[in-house]
């Protein structure tokens, strides 16, 4: 019966617990013979170890689907409830599966070792970007300043916050300090300075614009 399975159809059961014994351990015999399956039913397992599919269901109201439509403007169609084949459901597994994998690849995280600083345009700057939004046209990212240190006068195209975490940001007659959230409207212009050097976490426009001559 060997022949009859399908490695890519079982493993997603298998995660879940769902194989008989027979199955189960012609799974495991295939990791055992290529690694590259054990390194892919690990994958399916973490994926599987995400999903809440062993919360207890909750009742649907038995006219929530005539509400739903009612508040749409739509009559409920008179349609037949469609069970899928047993033969279909390690595809849908499959599907469920891959969606999960979807969303745990559009989460995005920069690990603290990952960190980059580069050197800015500014002397005395170096930045690290974390995350770029070509859709929103925003940058964000960390800001670090040496003592004595005055930032150009520029224009902010969008808003603009800052969340300091270390020394001082003066702006105008304020001085900030770790922990102080500012906040820069749009179309509004300053240039900050440190007296002894800053550290802080940044989301602003792409579209910002620099007014005075960097000085090398």
């Amino acid at each position: 019966m060997d022949e009859h399975r399908c490695f890519c159809e079982l493993a997603p059961l298998y995660a879940l617990g769902l194989l008989n014994e027979g199955d189960r351990a012609w799974v495991e015999s295939q990791i055992v013979v290529e690694p590259d399956l054990a390194t892919e039913l690990a994958e399916i397992e973490a994926i599987v170890a995400a999903m809440p599919y062993g919360n207890s269901q909750v009742p649907m109201s038995a006219n929530l689907k005539d509400r739903l439509f009612q508040r749409i403007g739509r009559t409920v169609p008179m349609t037949q409830p469609t069970q899928e084949p047993a033969s279909a459901f390690p595809a849908l597994v499959a599907r469920l599966l891959e969606r999960s994998a979807t969303s745990l690849i559009n989460r995005s995280e920069v690990r603290h070792q990952a960190i980059k600083w580069e050197r800015y345009k500014v002397p005395g700057v170096t930045i690290a970007r974390l995350h770029i939004d070509l859709v929103k046209r925003e940058a964000v990212g960390l800001f670090r300043a040496e003592p004595g240190v005055r930032y150009p006068l520029h224009h902010h195209a969008d808003v603009e916050e800052i969340f300091m975490l270390q020394g001082d940001l003066i702006m105008g007659n304020k001085v900030y300090g770790s922990g102080d959230y500012i906040r820069s409207v749009p179309s509004s212009t300053h240039a900050p300075e440190t007296h002894g050097g800053c550290m802080f976490f940044f989301r602003t426009s792409l579209h910002d614009e620099i007014l005075e001559e960097v000085q090398a």
